[in-house]
């Protein structure tokens, strides 16, 4: 049985993964920071997952996710997709709001690529979970921008660090996507930013899902920037 690692995946766009990568036959090592109850709410198949409870925003949250794994275990996918924001005004974003945000969306997936390298299969696949605000620059939280284009950059940086096993590294930006995030926002802020996309519409975790899959199964797709948004700004 081929496993899979999905970080911050109880919920959103890592549920929607691990649910997909579950249907296709993959064991899944799912993971949480800070929502037990959501966490206890999961109800896959016992012998299809397990569920590692590990603050991605610290060094210790790493090593209590790489040590849950077993020492002698593979990877055959690592989806990072744990990921935080700071959407204090520009004037009050201090040095730890700085850190939290670049830990948990750039510096934590680093160091978890670098220690799963030696359970990493030959040919397998790493696939960032980006975002569109890292190609687009966001004015509401300037550090999540910034993260997430250094993200990008460091999915493609680790490329060929992990070409000689043939590992495939890519990245997914979504755009707006229908998750807890989004639908925290005003109906007429969705409405304008609705407005901005080609489509008229929010995505769905599923969607991103789908391009994740994509990713894991095509075997010549490596180093690229997947943008999943609709047509944002193309309207």
């Amino acid at each position: 049985m081929k496993r899979a690692l999905v970080t911050g995946s109880t919920k959103g766009i890592g549920l929607s993964i691990s649910a997909r990568l579950i249907a296709c036959g993959y064991f899944v090592y799912m993971n949480y920071a800070h929502d037990d109850s959501t966490a206890a709410k999961i109800d896959f198949p016992a012998d299809k997952h397990k569920i590692i409870k590990a603050d991605l925003s610290i060094k210790n949250g790493a090593d209590i996710l790489i040590t849950a794994l077993s020492n002698d275990i593979t990877i055959d996918c690592l989806v990072l997709n744990a990921g935080t924001t700071c959407r204090k005004p520009f004037e009050k974003i201090d040095y730890d709001d700085i850190n939290e945000v670049m830990n948990t969306n750039v510096n934590i997936p680093f160091l978890i690529c670098r220690k799963l390298y030696p359970h990493m299969v030959n040919h397998g696949s790493i696939i960032f979970i980006g975002s569109d605000m890292g190609i687009y620059p966001h004015a509401k939280s300037p550090v999540y921008s910034v993260s997430k284009a250094a993200a990008h950059m460091l999915a493609q940086s680790l490329v060929k660090e992990f070409a000689e096993k043939c590992v495939r590294i890519n990245t997914i930006s979504p755009g707006f996507i229908d998750t807890e995030w989004q639908q925290e926002k005003p109906e007429w802020l969705r409405e304008k930013i609705e407005n901005k996309i080609a489509l008229k519409r929010f995505g769905k975790p599923e969607e991103v899902a789908d391009a994740c899959m994509f990713l894991i199964e095509n075997t010549y797709t490596n180093g690229a920037v997947i943008q999943v948004n609709g047509g944002y700004n193309m309207e």
